[in-house]
């Protein structure tokens, strides 16, 4: 058993040094980008600075555009702490839980199943454009932190299918909460699936008519309302404000972002899980013929997942391409199906597949996917409308870099400016 632990250990270990090149090397090494990384940036130093730690603050005044609870907000704060307020520090939260998404899915495949697949699993999902990408595992959002807490709520749902331990509920609990206090309603998109599992499961009573469905319930009520309640004492009018600005993107357009209601499976197979997207397809069709048990259960779970959070964003009118990270996890445990079949096939044979062979196929699939998602992480390059619109950033973060003077830099400017006063801030 220690012998065993002791290689199981082992591969965590170089799972995470796959991981590191690929979301850590050069986190730092490009400028603050716009929007919603260069708000997160300026509510963390106006925090630090003001002490309201319930609400956030833009330009010394509310925010009525970042609506979204404070958890990534203070996520980020402790790293600015420990390294300093720089785009480093900002990034690794998103990073960190990027990293912990990936590993807590190689582990949870690796003890339900075989550790076959968990590789499989982690390494399309550490590959995936889509989860590897601005906006998600590499800049300042709140996505990769949303993806990591409904990662670890849905497996504990699904160990609740599996084994029904009422302990898992309440975690489950623990977790949709914390996605909550990160993002609020995207914490709540997979419930339909919930409802779904349980009935054709046939444990909806049993998961409702127990305590620990209560408390946690009772501390899920609590996070949110507490923190909703917080911020209007401080920011009157937010609550009302965060109605139409979250909860109202599912019926109106905000920030012009309107797209057809193809759009997120249009970029799947176009850019964001392209290389992967056939495999996917292959795989859904493979997990209706599994005769394993515990295998169709989890497969069906993460199948449904994926396709009632797909089809709520896409019927939501305003649309945006990283909206769909929260699924990428699932999406790459089936896409890994007919991949664990090809090796399960091998193993019939005659001769049994080796250790040594298992690696050396999987290092044969993997190495030019790698390839790609390491020089896309590492070149961080942008389109030339977007270094048009982020000149004066990209100006500003190369005389940093070149440790140049810049007290005496101007800048007029009539557009967003959030990045901007990232390096007002930072250069202060």
């Amino acid at each position: 058993m220690i012998k065993k632990d002791l290689k199981f250990s082992y591969q965590l270990l170089a799972l995470i040094a796959l991981i590191y090149f690929i979301i850590f090397v050069k986190i730092g090494s490009f400028h603050m980008r716009w929007w919603d990384e260069s708000m997160f940036a300026v509510n963390t130093y106006e925090m630090i600075h003001n002490g309201k730690f319930f609400s956030a603050y833009f330009d010394n005044l509310p925010d009525y555009c970042n609506t979204k609870p404070p958890l990534t907000i203070w996520c980020q704060l402790i790293f600015v702490k420990l390294f300093g307020y720089n785009e480093l520090a900002l990034r690794l939260t998103s990073a960190f839980a990027a990293c912990f998404s990936i590993v807590l899915l190689f582990i949870f495949i690796a003890k339900k199943v075989n550790l076959v697949w968990a590789w499989l699993s982690a390494l399309i999902l550490l590959t995936s454009s889509g989860f590897i990408n601005f906006h998600t595992a590499r800049t300042a959002d709140a996505d990769s932190l949303l993806t990591f807490f409904l990662l670890v709520s849905n497996i504990c749902f699904i160990n609740y299918i599996l084994h029904s331990k009422k302990r898992d509920i309440f975690i489950f609990f623990l977790f949709i909460s914390l996605a909550f206090a990160t993002k609020t309603v995207a914490a709540l998109l997979f419930t339909p699936a919930y409802f779904i599992i349980l009935v054709q499961q046939k444990k909806l009573k049993h998961f409702i008519l127990n305590r620990a469905f209560l408390a946690g319930l009772l501390l899920f009520l609590s996070v949110g309302i507490g923190l909703f309640l917080l911020r209007e004492l401080d920011t009157p009018g937010y609550l009302m404000k965060t109605l139409f600005s979250d909860a109202g993107r599912f019926f109106s357009v905000i920030g012009n972002h309107e797209e057809p209601a193809s759009f997120y499976i249009d970029n799947l197979f176009r850019s964001r899980f392209s290389i992967w997207a056939v495999l996917f397809v292959t795989g859904s069709m493979f997990t209706f013929f599994s005769k394993n048990s515990i295998e169709k259960k989890i497969v069906f779970s993460m199948l449904l997942f994926i396709f009632i959070y797909l089809l709520i964003i896409s019927l939501s009118i305003t649309k945006l391409e990283w909206y769909d990270m929260p699924i990428y996890p699932y999406l790459a445990v089936i896409t890994a199906y007919p991949l664990v079949l090809l090796f399960q096939n091998i193993k019939m044979n005659e001769n049994p597949i080796s250790g040594f062979k298992v690696i050396f196929i999987i290092i044969i699939i993997f190495a030019y996917p790698y390839y790609i998602i390491f020089n896309k992480s590492q070149g961080n390059t942008i389109s030339n409308g977007e270094k048009r619109l982020e000149a004066n950033e990209r100006y500003i973060f190369k005389r940093i870099e070149e440790n140049k003077n810049l007290n005496e830099v101007k800048v007029y400017y009539a557009g967003y400016k959030g990045s901007l006063l990232f390096y007002k801030d930072f250069v202060a």
